[in-house]
């Protein structure tokens, strides 16, 4: 049974919390025992009471909501779940239609997060710091309220947030920045789709919120950029001890022994697929592939390449590798050109020596059963020429004197054939086929010898045998030239005794009347001389050899011998 209010004083009816109307019916009752001017002032003291009352407590509710909020906060650690929850809370708070959280990026405010959003467009909407209610609260650090934001003058709006609040309906509005030791980090807000004037309690509740969020919000991050930066120390220390198991295999392999093919098939057996060695300047067969240059300082020898999708750790695989594998190749090489230098040296022993060794076929890379073809090449920086000419593939080359000296397993006249062509071309004496040292020196010989022809008579850029020297064959034996100095000697010998003797150029003018086929103007032009000059030299001659020498048959053996004459001088001087 309910108690008559008469039967409680006015404290009892605040203590229990009495509603303003039991109030004023207590008071009204009051009126009839103590007069109304009395009951009305006690009536509206209780009245003012309760009210302070009751926004004590609503007050203690906030402040506990707060901490509760700034409790759960602490314990959210990721943005993405954080910034929800305090546009969420902000709503509740302030009993508002819509709720959203902004953040400083970039120098635009950029709306995160909604809450009470009648379009998703609302997050995600960039503001300038220098536009908009949001402008306002970012300048100047501190809360900033309009009853209707469509209708506001105060500030200067911004077409992008004026097209949210036209989309969202939006008219009250409360702005309170992020604020944390000194810099501002965004804007909260809070809006009603009515006009409203807020509260200084309002106000300051969604400031207390602010500061809370902010902090929250700066530890999130600091604790999000520490566990990004633990989770790459991670990965590192992860790749680190891969890389390390890696780099122990391939070190196995290398101290093991093993050379570019065993390396190649460690690393495939580390790899989802099938790697292989692509060398310069090759390039990859199909653009399906994954590639990682092989580089000794400035030098590129070429690509590792894996085919097909490769797996997460096989790039970093390739990285690794490839140093290992570019060293393996630099110790290829060097041991190569460490081995085509000593045959080289033994190469020009066996050509040279006097005394034969029994081993030195097999030493400088020949074998004693298979014919061979020397060659004596001009000049020696023809190296390029010779290794591109198909008929000397698996030659052994040697560098003696300027020159290059090449043992073929190859025939002559297919050497001869294929040689190159062209200004630059090389000029090569050929002689073959021999086996046996003994045969490969005299071959080495005669390969000089036709070679020392060949650039006297100005045959430069060809290759010849010496049966391709025709009558200048004669050059090449030492009886030969004896024989062709006695001839000369014996038909022109007196023509150079009076050269000699009076110091006029008698062979030479001879030569060059031959040369143009017995006719005296070409001939003095090409002397240089006038005519008559020549009819003077030429009489001499005619005094010395008689008029019969004129004639056919003497004239083309005489020139003949003056062109073999010429060349066996210049032979004998590139021999000594």
């Amino acid at each position: 049974m309910e108690r008559p209010l008469m039967d409680e004083s006015w404290l009892d009816l605040l203590l229990r919390d009495a509603t303003p109307d039991e109030l004023q019916r207590h008071g009204d009752g009051l009126a009839r025992s103590r007069g109304p001017e009395a009951a009305g002032r006690e009536t509206a003291q209780a009245l003012r009471l309760a009210m302070v009352l009751r926004q004590q407590a609503q007050r203690a509710a906030e402040l506990a909501a707060l901490n509760e909020i700034a409790i759960r906060l602490a314990t959210l650690h990721a943005p993405d779940d954080m910034l929800p929850e305090i546009v969420g809370q902000a709503r509740r708070l302030l009993d508002v239609d819509l709720a959203y959280l902004g953040l400083i990026e970039d120098g635009h405010l950029r709306l995160k997060v909604t809450s009470g959003a009648f379009t998703p467009g609302l997050a995600g909407v960039v503001i300038p710091l220098s536009a908009g209610l949001a402008g306002e609260v970012i300048e100047h650090a501190a809360p900033r309220w309009t009853a209707d934001y469509r209708q506001e003058r105060r500030f200067r709006h911004d077409g992008s947030a004026d097209i949210a609040a036209r989309a969202e309906n939006m008219r009250g509005l409360l702005g309170v920045p992020l604020h944390l030791r000194g810099r501002v980090l965004g804007a909260l807000f809070a809006g009603k789709r009515q006009e409203r004037d807020f509260t200084e309690h309002e106000v300051t509740l969604l400031s207390a919120l602010a500061a809370h969020a902010a902090s929250a919000i700066e530890k999130a991050t600091a604790m999000g950029t520490l566990n990004a930066a633990n989770d790459q120390l991670a990965r590192r220390t992860e790749e680190l001890e891969q890389t390390l198991r890696w780099d122990q295999r391939l070190t196995r392999v290398v101290l093991g022994g093993g050379g570019v093919e065993e390396l190649l098939t460690e690393i495939s057996s580390m790899t989802s697929g099938e790697v292989r060695f692509v060398p310069e300047p090759e390039p990859p067969s199909h653009s399906a592939t994954t590639a990682q240059p092989v580089v000794a300082g400035e030098r590129r020898f070429g690509a590792l390449v894996l085919d097909g999708e490769p797996a997460p750790d096989d790039r970093l695989l390739l990285e690794r590798a490839a140093p290992a594998l570019a060293l393996a190749l630099v110790a290829e090489q060097a041991v190569a050109e460490a081995s085509r230098h000593t045959r080289a040296a033994l190469l020009v022993d066996l050509l040279t020596a006097s005394s034969p060794h029994p081993r030195a076929l097999r030493q400088a890379g020949l074998d004693a059963s298979t014919p061979y073809s020397v060659l004596v090449v001009a000049p020696a920086s023809a190296r390029a020429h010779v290794e591109r000419t198909s008929s000397l593939a698996g030659a052994v080359v040697a560098e003696h004197d300027g020159r290059l000296l090449v043992v073929a397993p190859a025939d002559p006249d297919t050497i001869r054939r294929e040689w190159p062509r062209g200004a630059d071309a090389p000029t090569a004496g050929i002689a073959g086929p021999a086996r046996g040292q003994g045969e490969l020196r005299h071959c080495f010989h005669e390969a000089r010898q036709t070679l020392s022809a060949l650039n006297t008579l100005g045959r430069t850029g060809e290759a010849a045998t010496a049966g391709r020297l025709g009558l200048y064959r004669i050059l090449l034996g030492h009886t030969g030239r004896r024989d062709l100095d006695q001839a000369f000697d014996d038909l022109l010998g007196p023509v150079l005794t009076e050269q000699q003797r009076r110091a006029v150029p008698l062979l030479e003018t001879l030569r060059a009347f031959l040369d143009h086929g017995r006719r005296p103007r070409p001939a003095a032009t090409a002397l240089a001389i006038h005519v008559n000059t020549l009819y003077q030299r030429l009489a001499t001659v005619d005094r010395l050899l008689g008029e019969g020498w004129r004639t056919p048959e003497r004239a083309l053996e005489l020139q003949m011998l003056l062109h073999l004459k010429t060349a066996s001088d210049s032979l004998d001087a590139m021999e000594g």
